[in-house]
């Protein structure tokens, strides 16, 4: 038996074991070098990384994939380990005798060489972990935003047909075309809302309006905020928007749907890719026309037919209610003629429907079979038949100020949608609204008018609750209208877009013309304009290109009564104004004027006078005394306006304005004491702004002089600039305080804390009963924001720039029940919403958060309603969760917004007004 062998083989391997060994303390040095170096690759590669997923991220506005998130977090941890490596070797070798050349400490020694050792090869796996594909991925959007739909009876076997067609390979563009008011628009919705709840490949789902006047910018702009890319509107140029749509859609499976088509459409210069079999996307367009769906590529079309006898008579048994219906046994059968009459037209059926709803005498059915017999009974056209039928709503309105007010809607653009408040506010200041003896009568009035028309579905349902706008059908019945059943076409002159740069005076009848009305367009200048004797109303707001205009311009419109020239860029008010001697109305909203001329005294006739969210410094004295008839007046300044300059406003002149309904002002604390020792004065104040506050409170006992409590028709209510301002205490008190208050701001008011003293703590509180909107900003005295229990009909908050708060509630109180959107923005020390788990938010709807680091938290009891979220990318994926399921709940809501822009503040909200 050979025992030199096991021997040989065992000292063999002890000598490379000691050789490893020794190599910890040998090669200590040269390790150590390649260790730095190879480090320094390692950075070098982590460097290009990132590169390329800044440039996709900025580019495309993608986000980075999980696997390069977190390789680069190990480089980095890596990067530590190695620098404290170092750190620990130049502390060895000044320990080191013999000058240098020999350790104090050999185990020392050893343990660094093991440490190099072992990074040196964790960095080159790192290195070798570092080449990636994709750096990048778009951020999740949700399949479909869910649209408003109330869908028709008689319409559910073109829905399925169409979404049938929709699953087969060869059919890329699907085309629904028919006449105006058949229900496109509502199949068009329909397909949006079902598709979730139908098996399908799409990524995502993009609804687009489109209209008669293709604006290819807001067509980029809604399909770019639909794909969560809400930011490049400042910092993409005009000209790569359509690469950066077209790079986003080209790995999405995408269904397009395009509501409204007039004309052909270049989809390209758009950037949205042409479907094809291959990339499974597709379209589906309404359009009036078969020759519209040919044009834009349809491989396959659908006519939307009316509605059979049948159908027709179930919706208009709907619409009329069995009020009507039961009330008499004539009523029925007359009912069925009506329904005929409106030859299965939906729009028909449905403002008809609505009109004789509340008719409950069969004589009033029979005259209007009768009315309806007059009009023709065959639709060969719009005039002959959808516009004589739809004009039967018109005639059945109440009163001629319904009238004239539903004629004015038709001022706006077409698809646009406008606030209610706004539009009351014109119908006031032109005169349609009067005989009130208060401006909440006014306004009950208002929005009397508003039902009305809503009811008689000559008004819709805005973008929100605050907002209406009119069909396009209904909008074209409107200007047919007052354009006297187009006998009187030059009349009424309405234009707007991006593409009118100047006034087609050649498309006027200068002699003719009574309105005017151009809105949202890129005019720059108005220079000169034949004469128009009879011209009542120039609407022009929301030209922003606008910035001069000739002085002697409105020398050629001695009737005017009605001026708008809010949200323009004019830096100077043209002199002819002051010679408008039958002016009423006149909005210089957020225009760039610094002063009046003298002569605008002589506007003696003016009901309403707005001039704010200018820069305007100065009121000429005396102007006050000479607008005795004014009923609206609003001198407020915007919150976001930086100048120390304030309008000098002499609250002493205010006296003589005996009509007076409503005053929005924006003063000084310096006259705040003038204005409250006015009764009449006080009663008029709908908006408030005051800066450089001392004494004031808001809710405190009545004996005070300075609480602003007494406003009892304060509307909004804005409070800024005002350091000195230490605590605000609310206690109870036996008046109702603040019972109009809709929506209030504090901004800037760096030591004020805020506190209830309420023996029923737990209770709401009976001031702000009506407030739905509060803003903070920059309040760095407030650690939270559990006062805000106490005000239950909230609906939307939003807190900008608060360093201190930590918590929004530290309270368990079930009051917190109606609000529906919670923006958060640079709070950096927030680090929850609620310390109480189970605080139920049963109503939340949107979540908005930026640059809030600590927040790791969202309220799990919004899983249910929550169907926005908007955030950082890195904010969302450091957010820790109860469990995966609620993760995957709240996750498909989520769009990434880096560069954050507010989308409803106080000041914006109320001056777009």
């Amino acid at each position: 038996m050979d025992l030199t062998s096991p021997i040989t083989a065992l000292v063999s391997h002890v000598m490379d074991c000691s050789t490893k060994h020794l190599n910890y303390l040998r090669a200590l040095g040269k390790n150590l070098d390649q260790l730095k170096d190879k480090m320094a690759q390692l950075n070098e590669l982590k460097s290009d990384v990132n590169n390329k997923v800044i440039a996709e991220e900025t580019r495309l506005l993608m986000v980075r994939t999980n696997q390069v998130n977190g390789w680069m977090q190990r480089v980095e941890a890596r990067g530590f380990e190695v620098d404290r490596i170092l750190f620990e070797e130049r502390q060895h070798h000044e320990r080191r005798c013999l000058n240098g050349c020999c350790p104090m400490n050999c185990w020392s020694s050893y343990k660094l060489g093991k440490k190099v050792i072992k990074n040196l090869k964790l960095v080159e796996k790192l290195k070798r972990d570092g080449v990636f594909e994709i750096v990048a991925e778009n951020p999740p959007l949700p399949l479909v935003q869910e649209l408003p739909e109330n869908f028709i009876v008689g319409l559910d076997s073109v829905f399925e047909r169409a979404l049938n067609l929709l699953e087969k390979d060869d059919v890329q563009v699907l085309g629904l075309y028919g006449v105006g008011g058949v229900g496109k628009t509502t199949l068009l919705k329909k397909i949006n809302n079902e598709l979730p709840r139908k098996n399908n490949d799409f990524d995502i789902v993009i609804w687009v309006v489109i209209s008669s006047e293709v604006n290819i910018r807001s067509i980029q702009e809604a399909i770019g905020e639909r794909l969560g890319l809400q930011s490049w509107r400042n910092n993409v140029p005009l000209s790569s928007r359509a690469s950066v749509i077209f790079k986003a859609l080209k790995m999405k499976r995408f269904l397009l749907l395009l509501d409204d088509v007039w004309k052909e459409i270049d989809l390209q210069s758009i950037g949205i890719p042409l479907p094809s079999v291959q990339n499974k996307s597709k379209i589906v367009l309404t359009a009036r026309t078969i020759d519209v769906c040919s044009s834009m590529g349809a491989h396959y079309t659908i006519k939307v037919e009316f509605l059979n006898k049948e159908h027709s008579w179930i919706l208009l048994q709907q619409k009329i209610g069995p009020n009507a219906l039961n009330n008499d046994p004539q009523i029925p059968m007359l009912a069925e003629k009506v329904a005929e009459k409106c030859h299965g037209l939906p729009l028909a059926l449905i403002t008809i429907g609505a009109s004789m709803a509340s008719k409950t005498n069969p004589r009033e059915w029979k005259r209007a079979i009768s009315d309806l017999n007059k009009c023709s009974a065959k639709f060969p056209g719009m005039e002959e038949r959808v516009l004589h039928l739809l004009k039967f709503s018109y005639d059945r309105l109440p009163s001629p100020t319904d009238q004239v007010c539903f004629l004015f809607c038709a001022l706006y653009p077409e698809d646009n949608s406008f606030f209610i408040s706004d539009l009351i506010e014109k119908w006031i200041g032109a005169g349609y609204i009067h005989g009130f003896e208060d401006f909440e009568e006014a306004l009950n009035m208002g929005h009397g008018i508003v039902g009305t028309l809503k009811r008689a579905c000559l008004l819709e349902n805005g973008r929100n609750s605050e907002e209406v706008k009119m069909h396009d059908m209904i909008r074209e019945l409107a200007l047919w209208i007052a354009r006297e059943y187009g006998r009187g076409e030059g009349k009424v002159f309405v234009k707007s877009g991006l593409t009118l740069t100047e006034i087609p005076i050649s498309a006027m009848s200068p002699i003719m013309v009574q309105t005017i009305s151009l809105i949202d367009t890129r005019i720059t200048n108005l220079g000169n304009i034949p004469n128009c004797p009879n011209l009542s109303t120039f609407f022009a707001p929301k030209n922003h290109y606008l910035n001069h205009i000739n002085d002697d311009f409105f020398l050629s419109m001695p009737a005017l009564k009605f001026l708008d020239l809010s949200f323009s860029g004019i830096a100077k008010v043209p002199t002819s104004i002051c010679e408008l001697f039958e002016l009423e109305f006149l909005d210089l909203t957020q225009t760039k004027i610094t002063s009046l001329p003298c002569e605008i005294r002589n506007l003696r006739k003016l009901k309403y006078l707005s001039f704010i969210g200018t820069k305007l410094c100065i009121i000429p004295r005396g102007m006050m005394m000479n607008f005795s008839n004014l009923e609206i007046l609003k001198l407020e300044v915007p919150i976001s306006h930086a100048s120390d300059e304030e309008i000098h406003v002499n609250i002493d002149e205010f006296r003589c304005l005996n009509n007076l309904k409503a005053l929005g002002i924006s003063i000084s604390f310096k006259d705040l004491e003038k204005l409250l020792n006015n009764p009449n004065l006080c009663n008029c104040v709908r908006v408030l702004g005051i800066k450089n506050c001392k004494e004031i409170t808001l809710v405190t006992p009545s004996s005070s002089r300075l609480c602003l409590g007494h406003f009892r028709h304060l509307q909004i209510l804005v409070v800024r600039d005002s350091p000195e301002i230490k605590e605000w205490i609310f206690v109870e008190t036996k008046t109702v305080l603040f019972e109009s208050l809709e929506k209030m701001a504090l901004i800037n008011l760096p030591e004020l804390t805020i506190s209830w003293n309420a023996r029923h703590r737990h209770l709401p509180c009976a001031h702000f009963r009506k407030l739905t909107y509060f803003f903070l900003c920059q309040c760095d005295a407030m650690v939270n924001l559990t006062w805000l229990l106490h005000i239950p009909n909230l609906q939307t908050l939003e807190v900008d720039n608060c360093g201190s708060l930590q918590e929004i509630l530290s309270s368990d109180q079930d009051t917190f029940s109606n609000l529906k959107v919670l923006d958060l923005r640079d709070l950096p020390n927030l680090c929850s919403i609620s310390s109480m788990i189970a605080l139920p938010f049963p109503s939340l709807e949107t979540i908005h958060v930026a640059k809030c680091p600590k927040l790791r938290r969202l309220p799990n009891s919004a899983k249910n309603t929550v169907k926005n979220i908007y955030g950082e990318a890195k904010w969302w994926n450091g957010l820790e969760w109860e469990n995966e399921t609620i993760k995957t709940q709240f996750a498909k809501f989520f769009s990434q917004r880096d560069e954050y822009h507010l989308t409803q503040t106080v000041p914006r909200t109320y001056f777009k007004r």
